[in-house]
């Protein structure tokens, strides 16, 4: 839970970063598609653990790792920052991708479990579009 809220928050955060600073409409594009998706994770999660009565509290905000990736962000240059926001968008699919799969697989709540089993295809997804979107401004700089 905390991994997953950690992420969302992370997720939301550079998702709207992206909005204001990116220079491609894709990259605007996807980096919306993240805030809105990583929104209504987040509302499942903390509607499962309210419905389930599981105690853990998701934290108020991202670990140092992920606050050091969103200043990293916000301290690109303009030229560089989409590079920079696909390529942690692409590695932090990756790391979700990973735990969800392994909730999914042997987590000790079923209600989590379906969760992450369901949230992992959307990760996935999210995670095509990254590569795509990665691939695409290789190709256009080459």
């Amino acid at each position: 839970v905390t991994a997953a809220a950690t992420s969302d928050m992370y997720e939301v955060t550079a998702g709207k970063i992206a909005v204001e600073r990116a220079q491609s409409p894709e990259v605007k594009a996807f980096a919306q598609k993240m805030i809105d998706a990583h929104t209504e994770t987040t509302t499942k999660l903390k509607g499962i653990i309210a419905a389930n009565n599981i105690d853990v509290m998701p934290p108020p905000h991202v670990d140092s790792r992920r606050q050091g990736m969103l200043d990293d962000l916000r301290g690109a240059k303009a030229a560089d920052f989409d590079h920079r926001y696909i390529s942690q968008q692409v590695a932090a699919h990756k790391e979700a991708d990973i735990l969800m799969r392994g909730y999914a697989k042997s987590g000790d709540s079923k209600p989590i479990k379906e969760f992450a089993a369901t949230t992992d295809k959307a990760v996935k997804m999210h995670l095509a579009m990254a590569e795509k979107l990665a691939n695409n401004m290789k190709s256009a700089s080459n």
